[in-house]
């Protein structure tokens, strides 16, 4: 890297509002109507973060917990595999989050 610039390797979600069309249930559980504390992005990370929160507060059934567990793990895999500049697992791991988040939703008794 230079003495001024620098590279990054990093991620996010191309189509935000398309979150909520993937996992609405867990979209609802995250950030439910009338409550004013999303954050100002609604990325796959994001609904990550606020599941976590929401599990943890007791907010969601306890039954997600393990996968909302799961989904944490994968996205800090993610975010170490970017650090190191492991372009192909970060790939792989943008898979699997995913799918983590569908069997999450199936889950959570919605799908």
């Amino acid at each position: 890297m230079g003495r001024l610039l620098q590279v990054r390797v990093s991620v996010f979600t191309v189509y935000p509002d398309k979150v909520e069309d993937a996992w609405p249930e867990l979209s609802r559980l995250a950030y439910p109507p009338g409550h004013d504390y999303a954050p100002a992005k609604r990325g796959v990370l994001e609904l990550i973060d606020t599941l976590r929160a929401v599990v943890d507060a007791g907010g969601a059934p306890e039954r997600l917990r393990p996968g909302v567990g799961k989904a944490v793990g994968e996205a800090a895999a993610l975010s170490e595999a970017l650090g190191e500049w492991k372009v192909q697992d970060a790939r792989a791991l943008t898979e699997k989050i995913e799918d983590t988040l569908d069997e999450l939703e199936s889950a959570a008794g919605y799908k």
